[in-house]
């Protein structure tokens, strides 16, 4: 089945359609895919990504990180935005205080998680998140996970650069 990466709601464990292909005596025609944590019917479920899916997050997480993307593995938009509530915010918050330094191994397409919590407070202009973008824009960018993807920080570092600019300046 042609897919844009194996990170589409497709395969999200908060999909319940994807939930009924690998459960036991399940029926997975009798189910629509639907995200659970954002209560939306998803049409093209194999084109449709998120932070929230389990190539980005080892534990289950049910709090939205960032919007909703549409597209192929090239180029992907934003079909819906993140929800702006304060327990998202907070989450987010949450989230960013515990980036580290040292990058984690990640599936490589798409955004990266950590990029993906920092263009998000960015986004939302959520000055509580200033003293940490301080900080990880000041990581050594070239810490890295090694083989096999040779992740960097680089990334992150503009990441949370940009996101600082848009915090401080008010636009």
């Amino acid at each position: 089945m042609p897919n844009g990466g194996s990170d589409c709601c497709g395969t999200c464990w908060f999909n319940p359609q994807s939930r009924a292909r690998i459960g036991p005596n399940a029926d997975p025609h009798s189910l629509r895919h639907h995200c659970e944590i954002r209560d939306l019917d998803i049409a093209d479920p194999f084109w449709t990504y998120c932070g929230n899916h389990p190539h980005r997050s080892p534990e289950p997480d049910r709090i939205p990180i960032g919007p909703v993307w549409v597209g192929d593995g090239g180029k992907r938009t934003i079909w819906m935005p993140s929800p702006g509530t304060e327990v998202v915010r907070q989450h987010l918050l949450d989230l960013v205080a515990r980036i580290e330094e040292q990058p984690a191994r990640e599936y490589p397409i798409g955004i990266y998680r950590d990029e993906l919590i920092v263009w998000q407070l960015g986004e939302f202009r959520e000055s509580r998140a200033i003293a940490h973008l301080r900080r990880i824009a000041e990581f050594d960018a070239e810490a890295t996970t090694g083989v096999p993807f040779h992740r960097t920080r680089t990334s992150l570092v503009k990441v949370a650069r940009a996101a600082l600019a848009k915090i401080e300046s008010g636009h």
